[in-house]
């Protein structure tokens, strides 16, 4: 074989592996910016939804309760039965409910959950609702604290409680979310699925030009140094999914901060209702106290703890779109990643065969001349 053929097979190899390595770059760039957005939007769109539904949710319950104790303890069920915060609170914590039914992203496990929720708050309804027919009719007495104490105990009981299932639940989608945010497209660890290519390509493309300049005695090829050029812009605006991943997590991070917040707000909110709502037994139970309606009534009052000074249920109310953060909204199909991507990978790849591609003619011209 001659020195003429066989420079012009490495030339058509070197040929055929940077456009193969321009073709590389493209599908893994372009799948991992592609998959980053399918994940920040499913994180967006339904796994942070669901964690903080729920935490609206459970923050509603704990308001209506306090604001239906709130009303047996002034009096003023008597006129407005247990307030029409109340059933403004019941409504939200039901629509909440509704919403995370439609974004769960913990699976059949946290549907049952919700199912059982969705059982139980009804039920506590009721008993709140038998309270007050017990409080407007006999004016209270052991039945209306009987009733109260039911819907008490079908809030806060420690395991199967509508606040330890909301726990339960809640813990549920955090669970998805962390997984969500720390795996997959989201995984920095995604990076060598671009970075590893992009490396291999620069590589092919410094030696190509190492080969062009001892072989022709040129210093340098023009269209390999843009090619080049363009190599390292694409690695650079692909580093950016990284900065990207990051937001992500930081605003999940956030999002969890936030909730965590809300939490120990309603849990002194809840505990404050807990202490009122044992003055409230004490006062129907007549001159005996708490004891003239039972052992377990007395108990209860007896158990109440007195709850931090202005503790208060957190507003119901929330602005998604600011507690979700700016760094949940996945990059745009039409920015410059969008665009970048393909356009600098094909750029790389025509730059690649019109470097080369004088030297293979000037070649084929030779092995013609030759005898």
């Amino acid at each position: 074989m001659t020195a003429t053929s066989t420079t012009r097979q490495t030339l058509w190899w070197l040929r055929l592996g940077l456009v193969a390595g321009s073709v590389l770059v493209l599908g893994a760039a372009l799948a991992t910016f592609l998959g980053l957005r399918a994940s920040i939007a499913e994180v967006r769109e339904r796994t942070a939804p669901a964690v903080l539904e729920v935490s609206l949710a459970k923050g509603a319950i704990v308001a209506a309760h306090g604001a239906a104790v709130a009303a047996f303890h002034g009096g003023q069920a008597r006129l407005t039965g247990p307030s029409e915060q109340y059933e403004d609170e019941i409504a939200l914590a039901s629509q909440q409910l509704a919403q995370v039914a439609e974004h769960n992203a913990a699976g059949e496990a946290g549907s049952r959950t919700l199912r059982l929720i969705e059982g139980l708050l009804p039920a506590y309804n009721g008993f709140i609702g038998q309270a007050d027919v017990h409080f407007r009719q006999d004016g209270g007495g052991p039945l209306a604290a009987s009733n109260l104490l039911s819907a008490s105990d079908l809030l806060t009981a420690p395991q199967n409680g509508i606040l330890a299932q909301l726990d339960r639940l809640e813990a549920a989608q955090r669970a998805a979310l962390d997984g969500q945010l720390g795996a997959d497209w989201l995984d920095p660890a995604i990076t060598l699925l671009w970075a590893l290519p992009l490396v291999v390509l620069l590589g092919t493309l410094a030696w190509t030009q190492r080969f062009l300049a001892r072989r022709f005695r040129r210093t340098v090829n023009t269209a390999l140094l843009a090619a080049t050029a363009a190599c390292v812009l694409l690695g650079t605006g692909t580093a950016l999914l990284l900065g990207i991943q990051s937001d992500a997590r930081r605003s999940g991070a956030a999002l969890e901060r936030t909730v965590d917040a809300r939490s120990t707000a309603t849990t002194a909110a809840a505990t404050q209702a807990q202490s009122m709502l044992a003055r409230v037994l004490v006062e129907q139970c007549g001159p005996g106290g708490a004891a003239a309606c039972g052992d377990t009534v007395a108990a209860f009052a007896a158990a109440a703890t007195a709850p931090p000074a202005g503790a208060a249920a957190p507003s119901a109310e929330a602005d998604e779109a600011v507690l979700l953060g700016p760094g949940l909204t996945e990059p745009g199909w039409t920015e410059v990643l969008g665009y970048g991507i393909p356009v600098l990978a094909a750029g790389i790849g025509v730059l690649a065969v019109g470097g080369l591609q004088p030297r293979l003619d000037e070649y084929r011209f030779r092995a013609r001349r030759e005898p």
